[in-house]
């Protein structure tokens, strides 16, 4: 008796996991825009009442995307210690990117990133999405910062400015990937060194 449901719950989450599958692959190569249910269910392979059954919207299926994206985050950074291990995780990132490939549920997809920041400015949905995900985000950036930081912990307000540094430093190296997918890594690496050694990290 107790299966059923145990399998109905299986069988749901495997729906929702293709259905997220869909989007990604759709937000990436489509833009959010051309990115319709109709669309997202055909690269599912199911209907879009389906979809409609685990999913309201588009902005439901961004909330489900990036709070993946966010345990994802967290873990990455639990895992790391100080900056070298920063700098060797990202470097790898840039390289799985290049090659096309981290398409797991809790991957960071950087065309996808830049797609999803994008529509925020024109969806206030999607706005909502991402603003109620920040404090998180901060949280996880604050926290490693804290941890690594080396010498002496700092103060409420150097650990802060620090954090936003490094939070802009992250941010841009995914810009200037997309920008420039052939950067030179052994330049990037240097630079990535100069810039968290400036941070103490």
């Amino acid at each position: 008796m107790s299966t059923v449901p145990a399998k109905a719950t299986q069988r749901a989450e495997q729906q929702r996991a293709r259905i997220l599958d869909a989007a990604r692959k759709c937000f990436s190569e489509r833009g959010f825009q051309g990115a319709s249910i109709a669309a997202i269910a055909e690269a599912a392979g199911m209907s879009q009442g389906l979809i409609y059954r685990y999913f309201t919207n588009k902005a439901a299926i961004v909330r489900a995307i990036t709070d993946g994206q966010s345990v994802g985050r967290r873990a990455a950074l639990d895992d790391l210690r100080g900056s070298d291990e920063l700098v060797d995780r990202l470097l790898e990132k840039i390289d799985a990117w290049r090659a096309g490939g981290e398409r797991e549920a809790d991957s960071f997809d950087p065309a996808l990133f830049l797609e999803i920041t994008a529509e925020a400015t024109r969806d206030p949905d999607i706005a909502q999405v991402l603003a109620g995900q920040e404090q998180a985000v901060w949280a996880d950036f604050n926290d490693f910062v804290r941890r690594n930081t080396r010498g002496a912990e700092p103060d409420a307000e150097t650990l802060r400015r620090r954090t936003i540094v490094l939070r802009c430093l992250l941010d841009g190296l995914i810009f200037c990937y997309m920008r420039d997918p052939l950067i030179d890594r052994a330049v990037l690496r240097r630079s990535l060194h100069e810039a968290l050694a400036s941070l103490a990290l």
